[in-house]
């Protein structure tokens, strides 16, 4: 009976640690997966602004053909080459409320917002252009800065991308822009 008693013990003493096991690397595991999820969410919208910014041709005779400040980039994209502005040609970014905005509409003004604050807070949202005036000049440079903290995290982490400017040069850079000198 006592060796019955013993058994029982030992078994329940193993089950609960099994069980306490489990839990403790389910929980761990879900908090992995929740930091990649974030992650890619925050590398999904930096390739997002990369790409579009990419785009931006600053061919058109728009007052918003490129507006810098320094937590807000409005640009033009000719999507039909026609080099008129119809009114799905102004785009840009912005934060507001700890989301991502990006501008879709030229009249009426239509900001649509790229990210979901639940998951993922965006603290700061930062443009600075570096100018190429050599006369090999392959476009300006511009750096985004975003700073942001996942639901998951403690701390906030800051992601930079560089995205040059193909169609930004010496002679197309608006007069009204201010940038800091090119450094190679």
């Amino acid at each position: 009976m006592i060796h019955l008693i013993m058994g029982l013990s030992l078994g329940l003493s193993v089950l609960t640690s099994a069980s306490l096991w489990i839990g403790f690397q389910w929980r761990n595991d879900h908090q992995i997966l929740l930091r990649s999820h974030a992650q890619q969410d925050i590398r999904a919208l930096m390739e997002t602004l990369v790409h579009d910014i990419r785009r931006a041709n600053f061919q058109t005779n728009s007052t918003e053909n490129f507006v810098l400040s320094a937590h807000q980039i409005l640009f033009t994209v000719d999507r039909n080459d026609n080099s008129i502005q119809d009114n799905n040609e102004c785009s840009g970014f912005r934060l507001a409320n700890k989301e991502l905005q990006t501008k879709t509409s030229c009249q009426p003004v239509v900001w649509t917002t790229l990210s979901d604050p639940k998951f993922l807070q965006l603290f700061d949202l930062t443009f600075s252009l570096q100018c190429d005036n050599s006369a090999a000049a392959q476009g300006d440079l511009l750096l985004i800065e975003l700073r942001n903290q996942s639901s998951t995290e403690k701390t906030p982490h800051t992601w930079q991308r560089h995205v040059r400017l193909r169609n930004l040069q010496v002679h197309s850079r608006p007069l009204s822009l201010s940038c800091s000198n090119f450094q190679s």
